[in-house]
């Protein structure tokens, strides 16, 4: 396993996406969590959107199981829109407060490390979102605070803020972020690296948590000679990607992707996920993997 440090810890540069979980199948995600800590794993990342609570319940299970709770780095996401209007935020205190008391009941402890917020309200303004945040940290909900799905900007402006009021700012930013250009994006509450978050987070040093970092198996699947899923396709299948399809081959896909992310001039974290402990296992052993080349150079901003 790769580390990266993160104030008094170190943290694993590849975290587990903890999305497809389910307590309808406690023995599955007892696999799929445990083996990942056995490889050296620290990084847990969820949500109170992920199966509707059911993925936080099932991990909670799982943390109070053998003290796991102590061994990990806990992320989790709230302040996600109803779904029936993406477009109306959820950043108030009332609908923030709700999300984090819901979360540490479902997950079963009394803190998170790290809370993000799962989507922006650019309407609202940015002081009011920290000194809601801040409120947490000080009710001990929570250690670390963080966003996904934000524009430079706004984490700028949000920073800023808090620096001139004494308060904790983000120091996290979670962002669809992977070797494969995007080329279609259905939602476009979403963010995915661009050019002027990339060089906040070369200036800053802040923290890039990137989901969706294998790009759904993209280059893995196509060089092995695998069909794409619909949505792989769709988003990512283009020249560019293709172009650098050309430079990889079966054995270095899926190390490549995860390199191309840890190694960025900046403290970068891959969230992870698979559907079988196997896939799990191959990409934390592609790790151990040395490319020859340098992964970073494969696909510029």
């Amino acid at each position: 396993m790769i580390f990266h440090e993160f104030f008094d810890r170190r943290l694993s540069a590849v975290a587990f996406g903890c999305d497809r979980i389910t307590t309808a199948d406690a023995p599955l995600t007892a696999e799929f969590l445990d083996t990942y800590v056995s490889y050296g794993g620290n990084f847990l990342d969820t949500a109170r959107i992920y199966g509707f609570g059911d993925c936080e319940a099932a991990l909670g299970a799982w943390l109070v199981r053998g003290g796991n709770r102590k061994k990990v780095f806990l992320g989790t996401k709230g302040g996600h829109p109803d779904l029936s209007d993406m477009h109306k935020g959820r950043l108030d205190f009332a609908s923030l407060q709700y999300d984090i008391c819901k979360s540490l009941e479902a997950l079963k402890t009394d803190h998170v490390d790290m809370y993000y917020l799962h989507r922006d309200d650019r309407t609202l303004d940015v002081a009011v979102i920290v000194e809601t945040l801040n409120a947490f940290i000080g009710r001990g909900y929570t250690r670390y605070i963080g966003v996904s799905n934000w524009r430079q900007d706004r984490i700028e402006a949000a920073n800023a803020y808090a620096t001139a009021h004494s308060l904790t700012p983000f120091t996290a930013d979670q962002v669809q972020f992977s070797l494969a250009k995007q080329v279609v994006c259905d939602d476009d509450t979403l963010v995915i690296m661009d050019k002027p978050l990339y060089e906040f987070h070369k200036r800053t040093d802040m923290a890039c948590v990137c989901y969706s970092s294998q790009a759904k198996g993209y280059f893995s699947k196509l060089q092995n000679g695998q069909p794409l899923s619909g949505l792989a396709s769709r988003w990512f299948d283009c020249e560019e990607n293709r172009q650098i399809l050309k430079k990889l081959s079966p054995d270095t896909a899926t190390a490549a992707a995860l390199f191309y992310l840890i190694e960025q001039p900046f403290p970068t974290y891959a969230i992870i996920g698979a559907s079988t402990p196997g896939q799990l296992v191959s990409s934390l052993q592609s790790l151990d993997m040395r490319l020859g080349f340098d992964a970073v150079k494969l696909r510029e901003i």
